[in-house]
């Protein structure tokens, strides 16, 4: 048997790191041999995850090494996908060029970005890409997070005058946690940091309750206790919630006196809600609505937490505010076991203040709501002639074709564009339109900390992880390639402030983790603790992270409000509009041939772009999900394929069979149909299901811009073998 020389044997070695594709932000080990990264192990030293990761963290590794993904810049030289190699220089040469000129002919708003995953949670990609477009002096930054999370921001502006600003359950405390509208189990928690999820929910369960309210008996539901209830009804069970415990004279009426305003506005418009008709809306029997209130206002450690499902229906906004409402009269508030503030180990001020309507959408006049703007506008903004149309577009880390609405009449919008280029790790449905497709960075290649969990993180904790390998190929940092074009448009640096222009001229490298590091430097872990004081230096010598001896906010919460009287604002004219909206409108009752279609989040997927790595997407098969009474009625037979359509398009699927769904609806999940640059995703089933939305303000809810997705109303029509 031949051996290998010693100098022929692979080196190794591991560094630790967190993951970086939601909010849980895993501890993690990388295995690194001859420079590649072959390996993603739990980190389990790490206090934050104590050894958990999911199986999405692990294939990093094999979207870092997969051969179709991209590693040198990209220009299209024919029809959509075909492009050929060429140097950085060549690219931003000409992308700088041809920004410049449409900036000079027409103006800054002609240029827009969007912005989504897997970028999201990377400090670098997500406060460069804002800077970048700062400095040109754009507004449009349009970003998945309407089609996931702009009613929640809303709604938090709203009550706490920051957007950004959310209450998270005390998970360690609580002895009963209602879950609405989230699958945790799956996602891990959205707006809400705790990684191992399952223990936590575990422990509340053995405790007391955890009681889970959506369409489909989730992963989560399964485990716990499932109150099942119809798609998009939402508002009206969290209104009928709080009429019963406002009638039965459990909430808590001196903290409402003293910490919040108009809170006779929103109990008089829920006192209008009538229970029978929120009963037959939501599909959940009057008394288990009744009881659910009861149960909630009587147990003194609780929380009622909602996500993404809560974000997309017709009343999405009032359905969040009437959840933060029901833990703060409930008095569950800033109490431990009850709904709080994380801790802010920066300094206070850090996170944007963008709140509302400091800008509007050119087409349909739609407000921009924590400076994000709504996906549904994009396409009419690059095709409607007028001041401000959209002429160059930039998209970091995302995929609207399949998952925005409007995938068709987006194709023919970027297809129009002076200029389109993409910063990412593939040839996506989208970018295929672009002239230039730019080899982004996984996070396996950056330094971060995870910044936009720091307030959200139910046991409060921090880590400065480093890149384990150098950029793969010709692969760069967002942050470079934009400080690269911005120099070469003659502006200098996308430092957004000219404060911070001047320190860069006096040698100081100004990069996202400068800033947050100044802000932990400011913040109550800085320099008031002297010689204790925590830096970056520091954390670097912690590889595991630390835990945090900062509590979550039970105590001085109010600094956190932001209102001018520093009180919970329940009531606003916004709310005031939205609940004379549905005091019109007729609960929905079934019994008129449509189904309500809404969507589902599968541990092995995230969004479109992790159906390439084979790992992942060889056992999955999207699916339409049917319940039997459903099925009977019209003729749709399990394994079998059936057309889902409605005004707006129609797509093909294959069919289950199953009593996880509720009756009167379907369920399929969403980022599917795949026809990029990526050729084991092009081999798998499936269909975009975002072709049945609408576009425009039909296809949104006015005060927030925020996509309806969730309980869409659908036919479904068997398809002969």
């Amino acid at each position: 048997m031949e051996r290998k020389l010693a100098s022929e044997v692979p080196i190794r070695t591991e560094t630790t790191s967190f993951c970086r594709l939601c909010e849980a932000f895993c501890g993690t080990v990388i295995s690194v041999e001859d420079g590649r990264p072959v390996k993603l192990s739990p980190d389990r030293d790490n206090p934050h995850a104590r050894g958990h990761i999911c199986v999405k963290g692990a294939a990093i590794v094999d979207i870092a090494n997969d051969p179709d993904r991209v590693l040198r810049p990209l220009k299209r030289i024919g029809g959509p996908g075909e492009f050929i190699e060429v140097t950085w220089d060549e690219a931003l040469d000409d992308i700088a060029a041809r920004l410049k000129a449409i900036l000079d002919a027409d103006g800054p708003e002609a240029i827009a970005t969007y912005f989504g995953n897997p970028g999201a949670f990377s400090t670098d990609t997500f406060m460069s890409s804002q800077w970048f477009l700062q400095r040109i002096g754009s507004t449009k930054f349009y970003a998945a997070g309407s089609q996931d999370s702009t009613s929640r921001h809303l709604a938090s502006w709203i009550l706490y005058g920051v957007a950004f600003r959310n209450a998270i359950p005390d998970l360690p405390n609580c002895d009963l946690l209602i879950i609405t509208g989230a699958n945790p189990l799956i996602s891990h928690g959205g707006l809400l940091t705790a990684p191992r999820m399952r223990h936590d929910l575990d422990a509340i369960a053995e405790r007391g309750r955890v009681i889970v309210i959506d369409p489909r008996r989730t992963e989560t539901a399964k485990r716990y206790e499932h109150v099942a209830i119809q798609p998009d009804a939402d508002a009206w069970l969290h209104a009928a919630m709080l009429k019963v415990m406002i009638r039965a004279e459990v909430v808590d009426e001196a903290f409402l006196a003293a910490h919040c305003t108009g809170w006779d506005d929103l109990r008089a418009a829920v006192m209008q809600v009538d229970i029978d008709e929120a009963a037959a809306a939501t599909g959940v029997p009057r008394a288990t609505i009744e009881q659910l209130a009861l149960d909630f206002a009587a147990a003194p450690r609780a929380a009622i937490y909602g996500r993404v499902g809560l974000c997309r229906g017709r009343f999405s906004t009032i359905a969040n505010l009437l959840l933060d409402a029901i833990n703060i009269a409930g008095g569950k508030f800033g109490k431990p076991g009850g709904s709080t503030f994380g801790a802010f180990p920066l300094a206070e001020g850090t996170e944007p203040l963008s709140g509302y309507g400091e800008h509007r959408t050119r087409i349909g006049n739609l407000p921009v709501v924590a400076g994000l703007m709504p996906a549904a506008a994009l396409p009419d903004d690059i095709l409607e002639p007028g001041d401000g149309r959209v002429r160059a577009m930039m998209v970091i880390a995302g995929n609207p074709v399949l998952s925005a609405p409007g995938g068709e009449r987006l194709e023919r919008a970027l297809e129009s564009l002076d200029l389109f280029f993409s910063v990412d790790l593939y040839v996506t449905e989208t970018n295929r339109f672009a002239h230039y497709v730019l080899p982004a960075a996984t996070f396996l290649e950056k330094d971060d900390i995870p910044l936009i969990g720091l307030s959200h993180m139910v046991r409060p904790y921090i880590q400065y992880a480093r890149a384990a390998v150098p950029p793969m190929g010709e692969a760069r940092e967002e942050k470079a390639i934009f400080d690269d074009l911005v120099a070469r448009m003659g502006l200098g640096s996308i430092a957004p402030t000219p404060g911070l222009r001047w320190l860069e001229r006096q040698g100081m490298s100004i990069t996202p983790l400068t800033l947050v590091e100044l802000a932990l430097r400011n913040g109550p872990l800085g320099k008031q603790r002297g010689d204790e004081a925590l830096t970056f230096a520091k954390l670097a010598e912690m590889p595991h992270g630390m835990m945090l001896d900062l509590p979550l906010t039970y105590d001085g919460w109010a600094e956190h409000i932001a209102t001018e009287n520093r009180k919970i604002r329940l009531w606003h004219p916004i709310v005031a509009d939205e609940f004379a909206r549905f005091a019109a409108q007729q609960a929905p009752t079934g019994g008129d041939g449509m189904l309500k279609l809404f969507s589902q989040r599968k541990l092995k997927s995230m969004n479109s772009w992790m159906h390439n790595p084979e790992k992942l997407a060889r056992s999955q098969e999207p699916a339409l999900l049917v319940h039997p009474a459903d099925a009977a009625r019209y003729g749709l037979s399990d394994g079998g394929q059936a057309s889902v359509a409605n005004e707006h398009g129609a797509v093909e699927v294959a069919v289950e069979v199953t009593e996880d769904v509720v009756e009167g609806a379907v369920c399929y999940p969403h980022g599917w149909g795949h026809n990029g640059g990526w050729r084991h995703a092009n081999t798998l089933p499936g269909a975009n299901i975002n072709l049945l939305l609408g576009l425009g303000p039909e296809a949104v809810e006015l005060v927030s811009g925020t996509t309806f997705i969730d309980g869409i109303p659908v036919t479904v029509t068997p398809i002969a073998a």
